[in-house]
């Protein structure tokens, strides 16, 4: 494959064709480079397990990485199993384990 004979040619396209080769061009780049990494922002140490914050990233239709969270969750043992409980979007993850768990 000549690059070089490819970017010569872009010459003789017009505009739809050059926004249209733009988005397949972006949409490639995103492939090869693999997914927004989501991940997790915080740990926190809290009674019999841990409290982490969790983001999440994706790519938008136009390109762009989209950002969304935290999210809480609550990672615990229980019965010789790992257990996860969601506690949303809340500025106090503590008090929402409250109120989830009754405690």
């Amino acid at each position: 494959m000549d690059v070089e004979r490819m970017i010569a040619e872009l010459e003789d396209l017009e505009l739809p064709d050059l926004e249209r080769l733009g988005r397949a061009v972006e949409k490639r780049i995103r492939t090869v480079k693999g997914k927004p990494v989501s991940g997790v922002l915080e740990y926190r140490p809290h009674a019999d397990g841990t409290l982490q914050a969790e983001v999440r990233r994706y790519y938008r239709k136009d390109g762009q990485v989209k950002e969304q969270g935290p999210y809480w969750y609550f990672r615990y043992h229980e019965g010789g199993k790992q257990k996860k409980l969601y506690l949303g979007k809340t500025d106090d993850p503590v008090e929402e384990l409250r109120e989830r768990r009754g405690a």
